[in-house]
């Protein structure tokens, strides 16, 4: 971190020196500082719209461009390459608290704001950066103000999604209660039995082959107020436990995600997509790196 701090003041100080530029008056910073607030003003509406194009036009398509999201490194075209990211969220709310223009002379300027900033997901979560602190390095080139460094650090939190809040996560997953099976290959069926505890369930499975358990194991689903998400527990015998974060999107439809895939579970290397399509027929989806590999249908047996 020294190391790239150490990196951001030699690029700061390379681009305010070697200029022919005089000292800007007072008058000229009002002017500068208007005009490097519309850039930024467009920023800003350009994330509240999700509109990427707008968020990053100001950007300046060079090497010398560095963008640094909470201590990681990325390139003009490596930012670029964000861009299907985008179309995964449904909105966001950014409010500036703080700002501060530094005029190093009539070409350079350091903006910094202290902010928080709410992002709404298509897929009902949300998630909220508070503190946000965010700097850019602006370049006037060809009369226009160019962001040549981009630095954001935050703190994020995963909080209820504002289509979510409306949805009583507690009483959709009592949909869950009762013993179901599912047919997983030839001569193969797995079963689960799941039985209210607490504000959540706890439950039990086994997988059966030609008369057979060859797989069992239990799960605890714990409801967190906190985010108005269950947190899971499974642990089947022999094998390490895994902790995944599950909500429902709808009355009918649920997802599951690890839990550390929870800040960004529309990335998450492995989900469970699921819908009750009727009090008793479940319908579960697996993807792997966003790609589907299989589905399994739950049918109620009690």
């Amino acid at each position: 971190m020294k190391t790239r701090l150490i990196f951001l003041a030699l690029v700061i100080v390379s681009l305010s020196c070697g200029t022919n530029n005089k000292p800007p008056s007072d008058a000229d910073k009002e002017k500068i500082k208007g005009e490097v607030k519309e850039v930024v003003n467009t920023f800003v509406k350009g994330c509240e719209e999700v509109n990427f194009d707008m968020v990053t036009e100001s950007f300046l398509d060079s090497p010398e461009f560095g963008y640094i999201p909470n201590g990681k490194t990325f390139s003009y075209k490596e930012l670029m390459a964000m861009r299907p990211n985008y179309d995964l969220l449904l909105n966001q709310k950014i409010t500036i608290v703080n700002e501060k223009f530094t005029i190093l002379d009539n070409s350079t300027v350091i903006y910094t704001s202290d902010s928080k900033c709410v992002t709404n997901y298509k897929d009902g979560h949300s998630t909220l950066y508070d503190p946000d602190a965010f700097m850019f390095i602006f370049k006037k080139i060809d009369s226009k103000w160019k962001v040549v460094y981009y630095v954001d650090t935050y703190v994020e939190k995963i909080v209820p999604g504002e289509s979510l809040k409306a949805l009583n996560q507690i009483e959709l997953m009592k949909q869950n209660i009762g013993s179901w099976k599912c047919d997983i290959a030839k001569d193969t069926t797995a079963f689960w039995d799941s039985k209210s505890y607490g504000t959540g369930l706890e439950g039990y499975n086994k997988y059966i082959t030609k008369g057979k358990t060859f797989k069992e194991g239990k799960g605890l689903y714990g409801y967190d107020k906190n985010i108005d998400k269950f947190i899971v527990a499974g642990l089947t015998k022999g094998e390490d436990i895994g902790i995944y974060a599950l909500w429902f999107i709808s009355n009918g439809k649920y997802k599951l995600v690890p839990y550390s895939d929870l800040s960004n579970p529309a990335n998450a290397s492995f989900k469970v997509e699921g819908e009750f399509k009727s009090p008793d027929l479940i319908v579960e989806t697996t993807i792997m790196n966003n790609k589907p590999v299989k589905t399994d249908t739950w049918t109620r047996i009690k």
